[in-house]
């Protein structure tokens, strides 16, 4: 599966609010969603084989439920983010578990680590509301909020962010739509992922 979507960096907890209480992104209706907590907790080898290979790694924790989750490192332009992503569920969110796994996600992870041991980079603890961007009956984005901690050798630190994720592929409806929140309020276009961003806080280069 591919993954196309727009990060953009919310400036202060004022304009998180204001996305948060936004019924419309210009002529697109925002239907009402719902807040979840979610655990990410970013895996490599002590060498950095997995991100070599050009993937970052992650368990994910939410709910009742685990995955395990590949996304390739991809390309950025203007802010938009694309890049492969694979994912498979999990009896629970241990690197066992994750190399037990007889499904793409855990097989191309021992192909790439071989014999290192894998490790735990950093952990993110993000509040996420999720909300579905429609045209009348067409759902064209999913647009995420996040109040994201991250946990590392070096402490800890938040990050807001907005995730607008295209769910037909549509590249310039979706530059287009992250353009007007931009402007509106005052957001930033993140060339990093949470991954890169990461790694820059624990003091290893994103590669």
């Amino acid at each position: 599966m591919r993954e196309l979507e727009a990060k953009l960096v919310v400036p202060d907890a004022s304009a998180f609010e204001k996305l948060a209480a936004a019924d419309r992104l210009g002529t697109f209706a925002v239907r009402p969603g719902h807040w979840r907590l979610q655990q990410d907790t970013y895996l490599d080898t002590e060498g950095m084989r997995l991100r070599d290979a050009g993937y970052a790694c992650r368990l994910r924790h939410t709910g009742h439920r685990a995955f395990a989750q590949l996304k390739g490192l991809g390309r950025v332009v203007g802010g938009v983010h694309d890049r492969e992503e694979i994912e498979h569920e999990l009896d629970n969110p241990s690197i066992g578990a994750l190399l037990r796994l007889r499904e793409p996600p855990g097989r191309l992870v021992r192909r790439v680590v071989g014999d290192e041991r894998i490790v735990v980079l950093f952990t993110v603890v993000t509040q996420r509301r999720v909300s579905l961007v429609a045209d009348g009956t067409h759902e064209c984005f999913e647009l995420a909020l996040d109040r994201a901690r991250f946990f590392g050798p070096r402490g800890e630190r938040e990050f807001l962010e907005l995730e607008l994720e295209s769910l037909d592929g549509d590249r310039e409806r979706l530059e287009q739509v992250a353009d007007g929140l931009r402007q509106r309020y005052g957001l930033a276009a993140s060339e990093l992922s949470k991954f890169e961003r990461g790694l820059h806080w624990v003091g290893v280069e994103a590669g």
